[in-house]
């Protein structure tokens, strides 16, 4: 099933292949670009860059996986990430495309704070 695909490889953003260069390389599309949660535009390099020399990365968990097919060879997957503890949560969004070797790759990811659920 496609939505378990993608969220594996969204899933190995967040642990255990965030800091794997060669693997960042593969994953992130040529063209991969970044709203972080704070606001700022990155783009692949600055991100395989940060990634790969990131020491003692905070855990992420995430929930609410859902996925919209928008044509075969491309999809949005939104989901919600949060701190252990709950706090910190934010709204994701990343966009993902089937390269001509089958390979699916990350082109676009945004992450905004939620705002306070009530």
């Amino acid at each position: 099933m496609l939505l378990e695909k993608l969220k594996r490889l969204e899933c190995s953003l967040h642990n255990n292949k965030r800091n794997d260069r060669k693997w960042l390389e593969q994953i992130l599309h040529e063209e991969f670009r970044e709203i972080t949660r704070s606001g700022m535009l990155v783009d692949r390099a600055e991100t395989i860059e940060v990634l790969s020399t990131e020491v003692g990365g905070s855990i992420i968990h995430s929930d609410e996986f859902r996925l919209i097919i928008v044509r075969n060879n491309f999809a949005i997957l939104h989901y919600r990430t949060f701190d252990p503890d709950g706090s910190n949560a934010s709204l994701r969004s990343s966009c993902w495309e089937m390269n001509g070797n089958g390979q699916w790759q990350l082109v676009f990811h945004q992450g905004t704070p939620e705002s306070k659920r009530v």
